[in-house]
């Protein structure tokens, strides 16, 4: 078997984890809403389509900010590499630093839909099986 093969396969196997929805959204602007007089953030959908949130790192890492004792965690999002049937809208290579996702379904753990997060650095790797981002939880769901 190739690794062109190999790799195939396991994008299949990553794009059958991922059973949720994720939409992922690009500030472009702002607008004055004319209802309230304020202005208001415009958004662009860049990515729509098949999502696993996940916390890559199950044990939260305590470390000490200012004097102040934190719990760490390394939230990503997994993405579909190339062609997906079940994509919507944009691809996984158009997502960038800064865009903010929200979870539209999740079969598995449906309290977790409304999640929201940010996305906060890349994934660039050769014979990578999904693109994994690293993400910022804002908003938990449910």
């Amino acid at each position: 078997m190739s690794v062109h093969d190999l790799l195939a396969a396991a994008r299949a196997l990553a794009g059958d984890l991922q059973q949720g929805t994720v939409r992922i959204r690009r500030k472009t602007g702002e607008s004055k809403n004319p209802a309230t007089g304020r202005i208001e953030p415009v958004w662009t959908d860049v990515y729509e389509g098949p999502g696993r949130v996940r916390q890559s790192n199950a044990q939260p890492r305590n470390v000490d900010a200012a004097g102040q004792r934190l719990a760490e965690q390394s939230p990503t999002v997994g993405l579909p590499i190339g062609d997906d049937p079940r994509i919507v809208t944009g691809s996984s290579a158009d997502v960038r630093v800064d865009d903010v996702g929200t979870v539209l379904t999740n079969p598995e753990d449906p309290e977790r839909v409304g999640q929201q997060f940010r996305i906060a650095g890349t994934h660039d790797q050769t014979h990578s099986s999904s693109r994994r981002l690293p993400v910022e939880v804002f908003n938990h769901g449910g």
